[in-house]
């Protein structure tokens, strides 16, 4: 086995976005991202990674996911694979980055979609995997897509087509993909001719993934406020449980908590102020930070809501 299956072998189950934390001068909060991986270590995570818009990838800069990075592996170690991320952009940079993320320890790297691939949307699919046999050439460690759909698609169409990913795969170093489609069709398709071959990580839809749990090198985000929880559901569909994975995700749509005026992501961040990890929930503009109004609504639904949150600070 090359350390190339070695990697797509490991990244299955759950699998947790991390969040950029900032401190009062938005500079990013290092000490609050490694107690945050370092408590899903300490619940049995086996999976992080960096995702392009969890991750706020536009709103930091090369240098600062490499940081990221660096801050990451330190806890990881090899407890864990940790995938990082390229922030899109010219190739030399992506190139640059993954070069970079791989001196200080990442096991993988998504490579993401540069922009040139959005403005020729006839084009992006092989465009998109053209950029991606570039960044291998010159970059060792496991390499995998975002899969997304052509621009300004109605219906939306993946922008990598099951063909497109078959010749992918010729090369050794490319992995796997986060799906952002959503079309079951879609992945089932992927899952029957390339299951053996790379892996496929779901983007946030459990009620997707419950189809997929039981074919090889399959993944989802989950368990990121509250890891047991998320595994929880990973062993319930060993057990062909699924109604009661059915019961679990019907109760988290209907505690869910959001307001209408506040962007997710700054939802997000007061949750893991919230849970004590992080030193503020500030957000860097453009995203506007919650209000301390906000902020405490949220905290206040957390603490009704335990099963979500298991943990929020007092």
């Amino acid at each position: 086995m090359s350390d190339y299956d070695d990697v797509r072998d490991r990244i299955r189950r759950q699998m947790v976005p991390l969040p950029i934390l900032y401190r009062e001068d938005y500079s990013i909060d290092h000490a609050g991202l490694a107690k945050y991986v370092a408590w899903h270590l300490e619940n049995d995570t086996k999976n992080f990674c960096l995702t392009f818009t969890y991750s706020q990838l536009d709103f930091v800069t090369p240098q600062e996911i490499v940081d990221v990075t660096r801050t990451v592996m330190e806890v990881v170690r090899d407890d864990a694979v940790f995938i990082s991320c390229t922030g899109g952009g010219p190739l030399h940079v992506a190139i640059e980055t993954v070069q970079a993320v791989e001196k200080v320890g990442a096991q993988a790297a998504f490579v993401h979609l540069p922009e040139h691939c959005l403005q020729n949307a006839s084009h992006c699919g092989q465009l998109y995997v053209e950029y991606i046999r570039a960044v291998a050439k010159e970059t060792e460690i496991p390499l995998l897509a975002v899969a997304l759909p052509i621009p300004w698609s109605a219906p939306p169409q993946t922008m990598l087509t099951a063909q497109l990913l078959e010749a992918l795969c010729e090369e050794e170093q490319f992995i796997g993909i986060k799906d952002d489609i959503y079309i079951l069709a879609n992945r089932m398709e992927l899952v029957r001719k390339l299951s053996g071959r790379m892996g496929i990580t779901g983007g946030g839809m459990f009620s997707h993934y419950i189809f997929f749990h039981h074919w090889p090198n399959q993944g989802e985000f989950a368990g990121i406020f509250n890891p047991k929880r998320g595994q929880r559901m990973f062993e319930l569909l060993d057990e062909n449980n699924y109604l009661e994975v059915l019961k679990m995700l019907e109760e988290d749509s209907q505690n869910g908590f959001s307001l209408p005026d506040l962007h997710w992501m700054a939802r997000n961040q007061v949750v893991v102020y919230g849970m004590g990890f992080a030193e503020t929930y500030l957000m860097r503009p453009p995203i506007a930070s919650a209000t301390e109004a906000q902020s405490n609504a949220i905290i206040e639904n957390m603490r009704q809501t335990p099963t979500l949150f298991e943990r929020v600070a007092q």
